[in-house]
């Protein structure tokens, strides 16, 4: 089952991944923090997921391989993409940011999903 305090970060660059980690974590989320697209596909199918957080350093197509996965596998589970731009368009996601956008605001709209979600 899905744990919407849980968060699957995926992403390379190790700096912006612990900035992310810190604000999440700081929030109240459990955060499980990966660097690659294995990784990432491990925790999912190991049931560790409740929120996939990624964006668009991981090339769209193995993106899409992770959401489809994480989909099977967390059925009830929220997809966080942060795009590159404004007027990116993800299907997949659930909640689309801008790269600019603070760690504060992923937690705000998480939040905001998980109320709508929970209502």
């Amino acid at each position: 089952m899905a744990d919407l305090n849980t968060i699957l970060s995926l992403n390379p660059d190790g700096q912006t991944l612990r900035v992310q980690e810190s604000a999440l974590r700081e929030a109240g989320f459990q955060v499980i923090s990966v660097s690659t697209p294995l990784q990432a596909r491990f925790e999912i199918e190991m049931g560790r997921c409740g929120v996939f957080l990624t964006g668009y350093i991981t090339s769209l197509a193995i993106y899409r391989d992770l959401a489809g996965v994480f989909r099977v596998n967390c059925p009830p589970g929220l997809i966080i993409y942060l795009a590159q731009h404004a007027n990116d368009s993800v299907p997949e996601a659930d909640i689309v940011l801008r790269e600019e956008d603070e760690p504060r605001s992923i937690v705000d709209k998480l939040r905001s999903k998980q109320e709508t979600k929970a209502s």
